[in-house]
């Protein structure tokens, strides 16, 4: 073999060691790499998915454990309202023809109610202690009963003040007081709820879990309260959870069980309450010992997207003017009709802060600065709150 011959033919062998290797090295590629990056990516996707799950349990047990802090944070502070009443039985005597009536004392109904002061004030609703002719009494979850001494019921809305004392008729001291939220607290739609109670006036301490549906609803009723802008909840609430506390997670609670209908599956609605609007309430008691509420005695509507169009406002959640009556508040101040009042103070009106609730956190004779927008610029008008 000559030398062209024997070079050839290393060339033909190294090619041939270089293919064999190629081969190799790509059935080791492809049968044993990939097969340890595939396995290597499903231990790393595992490794996600559990510790998604893992913090998805911890965030279920998170909010247990809050809402569970919440219920006892709170439990304290809800009473049950026990409705007492003479009724009268009438007995016959088999063996003459006598008869005789006997007056028992007896339990009749029970409700729900809040404590919001610590020397025994208990808010609840105004057709909780709609009876004259019935005595009432609060059961506090250690098992005391207390004396309702004194009632006052708010002019407007669907609340009652209760004011109790030890059985020996001395003054209560030291009740637990719930924490009522404040005014500027973002109350949201869709939050969860939470109601304590005195369910169908036998289940004390009962508790319902729910979601807030809706804010602003509003109720047709032949009683002489305001039933608007209430808040609507999916939250259980039977007979006798009136005056039920409902509460935010963050055991603030932010309205008073009011009222359900049977035609909506027993939907409850809530009257929005507040620390400004419940301190007001306390000192119009200690101020005229009844509840007074302010009034600029005015009309208005809430505009809608047309009226603010029309007005050339980019909002539309504040109040117009529809009537002025003369020389009250408003009409001394300067309103006038078709004047849009966007602001009460530091509080910005809109279809969570309407007019009345605004003016409910403040006191008869507070003087007040309304920001209203007339004929395309804005002007302040300085009054004095008067009494309703």
């Amino acid at each position: 073999m000559n030398s062209k011959q024997t070079t050839i033919l290393v060339i033909w062998i190294v090619l041939l060691i270089n293919g064999l290797s190629f081969l190799a090295l790509n059935y080791y590629v492809n049968n044993v790499v990939l097969v340890g990056a595939e396995n290597w990516v499903q231990e790393l996707v595992s490794k996600k998915i559990i510790e998604k799950k893992i913090i998805e349990t911890n965030n279920i047990t998170d909010m247990e454990s809050t809402i569970t802090k919440t219920i006892e944070n709170t439990l304290d502070s809800v009473v049950s309202i026990m409705i007492t009443k003479d009724i009268q039985y009438y007995y016959a005597d088999p063996f003459s023809n006598n008869s005789y009536v006997e007056n028992k004392k007896e339990k009749v109904w029970g409700w729900t109610g809040i404590i919001i002061n610590a020397n025994g004030y208990i808010l609840t609703n105004k057709h909780v202690i709609a009876d004259p002719n019935s005595t009432y009494s609060v059961l506090l979850k250690n098992g005391d009963v207390l004396l309702v001494d004194k009632i006052w019921k708010d002019p407007v809305l669907d609340l009652a003040m209760l004011h109790v004392i030890n059985q020996d008729s001395s003054l209560a001291y030291n009740l637990e007081a719930a924490e009522i939220i404040d005014f500027q607290s973002d109350v949201k739609i869709w939050q969860f709820v939470i109601a304590i109670g005195n369910a169908l006036a036998e289940y004390d301490n009962s508790v319902t879990l729910g979601i807030l549906s809706a804010k602003g609803r509003e109720l047709e009723s032949g009683q002489n309260s305001l039933y608007m802008w209430l808040y609507q909840t999916d939250a259980a609430i039977n007979p006798g959870n009136s005056g039920w506390p409902l509460m935010d997670i963050r055991w603030q609670v932010i309205g008073i069980n009011t009222a359900i209908t049977s035609q909506w599956q027993w939907v409850g609605f809530v009257l929005p309450i507040n620390k400004q609007m419940v301190d007001t309430t306390l000192e119009s008691i200690k101020k005229y010992w009844s509840i007074k509420r302010p009034h600029i005695w005015i009309q208005f509507t809430m505009l809608n997207k047309t009226m603010a169009k029309q007005n050339k406002l980019e909002k539309y959640e504040w109040a117009l003017v529809t009537a002025v009556e003369s020389n009250s508040p408003g009409y001394l101040a300067g309103l006038r009709k078709e004047d849009i009042i966007m602001k009460v103070g530091n509080m910005t009106i809109d279809n969570n802060t309407t007019l009345i609730q605004s003016l409910y956190t403040h006191s008869p004779d507070d003087m007040l600065t309304l920001l209203v927008w007339r004929d395309g610029e804005n002007k302040e008008f300085k009054l004095k709150l008067g009494l309703r």
